[in-house]
C-alpha cells in the first residue's frame, strides 16, 4: 500500500496549494529549469505522478511556480502603491535580496528561453512578464507607460548586473540614482 500523498485523490485545492508552496520554496533555493520530475518530486516529498496530476506536466508546474512568485512580487508593489518610490524600493529590496538570487536566476533563464520561441513552459514567458508588470509600474509613475518601460528595463538590467557581478554597492548606488531621476 502506498502513501496518502501518492494514492489518495486530492481533497480540494488545499493539497495542490501545499504542494505548490513546497515547489515554490524549493525553486527559491534550487531553481527548476534543469530538474527532472522524479528528483523534484522526491525533493518536495511527493511523487512524479502527483506532480503530473496536479499540474498536468512539468511545463504546467513551472508556469504555476512562476505565477506564484510574480504574485508575491506584485503584492509588494500593490501594498505600497500610494508611494511610488517606496514601491520601487520595496520591490528592489525583494529582487536584490541574496536569499532570492536563485529565484531571479530562474526568472532570467526562463526569460532567455522564451526568446527562442520553442514553446513549452517558457512559451511567451518574457512577453507575458513585461505585459504583466508594465501596468503596475505605470500606475506607480502616474500612468506613463514609456517611463514604466524604462523603469522595468532598468530594474531588470540592474538585477542582471548584480547577479553577474555580485557588486552590490555599485548596483545599489545605480538604483538610488534611478530613484533620483524619477524624482
Amino acid at each position: 500500500m502506498g502513501t496518502a500523498e501518492t494514492d489518495d485523490p486530492p481533497a480540494g485545492d488545499s493539497r495542490r496549494e501545499r504542494l505548490l508552496d513546497r515547489l515554490v520554496a524549493y525553486s527559491k533555493t534550487h531553481g527548476l529549469s534543469t530538474m527532472s520530475l522524479r528528483p523534484l518530486a522526491a525533493a518536495v516529498g511527493s511523487s512524479p505522478r502527483m506532480l503530473l496530476y496536479f499540474f498536468g506536466s512539468k511545463d504546467g508546474l513551472i508556469r504555476e511556480v512562476h505565477a506564484r512568485l510574480r504574485r508575491e512580487q506584485l503584492e509588494l508593489v500593490t501594498a505600497a502603491k500610494d508611494h511610488p518610490a517606496d514601491s520601487l524600493r520595496t520591490l528592489w529590496e525583494w529582487l536584490s535580496d541574496p536569499a532570492h538570487a536563485d529565484v531571479e536566476k530562474f526568472f532570467f533563464e526562463s526569460y532567455a528561453r522564451s526568446l527562442h520561441g520553442t514553446g513549452g513552459a517558457w512559451a511567451e514567458f518574457g512577453q507575458s512578464s513585461v505585459h504583466e508588470w508594465l501596468p503596475h509600474i505605470a500606475t506607480m509613475l502616474g500612468g506613463n507607460e514609456n517611463s514604466a518601460t524604462l523603469v522595468l528595463a532598468a530594474l531588470r538590467g540592474l538585477l542582471l548586473d548584480l547577479l553577474a557581478t555580485g557588486d552590490r554597492e555599485r548596483v545599489q548606488r545605480a538604483f538610488e540614482d534611478l530613484l533620483t531621476v524619477l524624482g
